[in-house]
């Protein structure tokens, strides 16, 4: 059966409605009186998508003064690092900000703002202090720390959702937090009551999550995007996926060569296949992969949370002692090699994939939730931490729109320097086996040419990826860029 377009993307349920501090940029573009006579060479509204537009308690963070910037999106709620210089010590003595006070930030969407919006956010200040400098002495440089201000997430209350399915339950949460809300999955199977008992609405919405469940082949997260939608995520889906690479529109890192000319706001009208490459051909787009670094935490969380977990409690309704495992989901997909289930020698696994395993006692359930909760505790942790055994954290030399969290995507990543060419093609070396047998596979987009003086595609890093976390950071001179924590449960073997 054909997927549905709720199953392959995140779709939105309802719009936020949280109110944002005005974020007012001097008319300097139109040459009307309203410019106060201010002239730049380049627009403020353009010049956004290259450096980000900070205002921290109402002082603004001059472009040749900021240092560095970073946006995360890889947590619950997104948060920033900002870094300036306060060269003449107005921001000390006028703008040091006080409780409550906001870091207000827009970056400029690189496309279209109709397709993709600019990223606009309110900060509260987690933390602001001198580097180099305080004391006796006048600080010259700031570092100040923000996370993301939504009233109310903190806020400790005695609530409920009376007979909800927990999908229902985070859509009401969010709504009441004018919050957006959006989803993969379009309703969960776990009508129940759940109850909030004088925790922070931050947490009620974790634990919802951590209990949600709709069948043995799903498992749940949750977090709040830079654009304020609460969203929750069938993660499995992404990981589950099938088919050709999809298209989209294309980017360019300053097509006019020029920052703020025209035609220089990124996008172009012709579809292009959506994937990500390291081709130096691809430089100056915002496919080009600048950076890239495998990661590998298998032997920590292997030790942690071993290979399978037991949810074990008392059936009060049933009067049985339940003690079930949970067996973290694979793809098992036919000539690929699983990354998370230990080393296997001659097809038989070898050492205590069987034998590493935990125990979680969750005490009692009764018939006051739903059928699965307690198992859903497992089902949903084991297999989240399952994902960070291996992957793959890149960088982009530029802002990519289109790319967002839990969204699935193809990666190229080919070798240049002759020593690993030679070693991946092997020419001569047919008798070589296993995984360090030559790349000489044919055919499909990926075949390496042993002739070719270009790069040599790496068969075992190449193919899809699910991006588990984004970040958006600027060092000066600058442009902004993104950097991308990529996910991935089975990889190609190169032979």
């Amino acid at each position: 059966m054909a997927e549905s377009i709720v199953e392959r993307n995140i779709l939105t349920i309802i719009e936020p409605a949280i109110p944002l501090d005005p974020l007012e940029i001097l008319d300097v573009e139109s040459g009307t009186l309203n410019s106060d006579g201010g002239t730049i060479k380049e627009d403020p509204s353009k010049f956004s998508s290259a450096i980000p537009d900070i205002r921290i308690n109402g002082y603004t963070v001059q472009g040749d003064r900021l240092n560095y910037f970073c946006l995360k999106n890889n947590a619950f709620y997104p948060t920033c690092r900002i870094q300036f210089a306060d060269v003449d010590g107005l921001f000390t003595a006028r703008f040091y900000p006080k409780d409550g006070d906001l870091i207000q930030l827009n970056i400029r969407s690189q496309g279209d703002e109709t397709t993709f919006k600019p990223i606009r956010i309110d900060f509260t200040i987690v933390d602001c202090k001198p580097v180099g400098g305080g004391g006796n002495v006048s600080a010259n440089e700031y570092l100040v720390i923000g996370r993301m201000n939504v009233p109310n997430l903190f806020t400790e209350n005695v609530e409920y959702e009376e007979e909800v399915t927990s999908w229902d339950a985070l859509l009401n949460i969010a709504e009441r937090l004018q919050l957006g809300y959006a989803s993969n999955v379009e309703e969960t199977a776990d009508v129940m009551t759940w109850t909030n008992p004088n925790d922070t609405t931050e947490t009620w919405i974790q634990d919802i999550v951590a209990n949600s469940y709709l069948s043995d082949e799903t498992f749940f997260t949750a977090y709040i995007d830079p654009y304020y939608y609460l969203t929750m995520i069938d993660v499995n889906r992404f990981f589950s996926q099938e088919g050709e690479i999809p298209s989209s529109v294309d980017f360019s890192q300053n097509a006019g060569d020029t920052m703020g000319a025209d035609g220089s706001d990124g996008q172009t009208e012709e579809a292009f296949p959506n994937y990500l490459s390291n081709l130096i051909q691809m430089q100056g787009g915002a496919r080009y992969i600048s950076k890239y670094q495998m990661v590998n935490n298998s032997g920590e969380i292997s030790k942690a949370n071993g290979y399978k977990r037991y949810t074990q409690y008392w059936d009060l309704e049933a009067k049985v002692w339940v003690s079930e495992f949970v067996d973290p989901l694979t793809n098992n997909t036919p000539g690929m090699l699983p990354a998370t289930k230990g080393r296997l020698v001659g097809g038989e696994v070898e050492g205590p994939r069987n034998d590493q395993v935990k125990y979680k006692y969750l005490g009692t359930q009764g018939d006051n939730v739903h059928a699965e909760y307690q198992y859903s505790t497992v089902q949903n942790y084991q297999n989240i931490v399952e994902l960070n055994k291996m992957g793959m954290v890149i960088e982009l030399d530029t802002v990519n729109p289109a790319l967002v969290r839990y969204s699935r995507i193809y990666c190229q990543i080919l070798e240049y320097a002759s020593p690993i060419k030679n070693v991946l093609l092997a020419p001569g070396q047919d008798d070589i086996q296993g995984e360090e047998a030559p790349q000489t596979r044919e055919g499909g987009t990926d075949e390496n040419d042993p002739a070719s003086e270009n790069g040599i595609v790496n068969e075992y890093l190449t193919g899809f990826y699910v991006i588990q976390g984004v970040e958006w950071l600027y060092t000066e001179p600058g442009p902004i860029r993104m950097r991308l924590k990529l996910q991935r449960r089975e990889f190609t073997p190169t032979t």
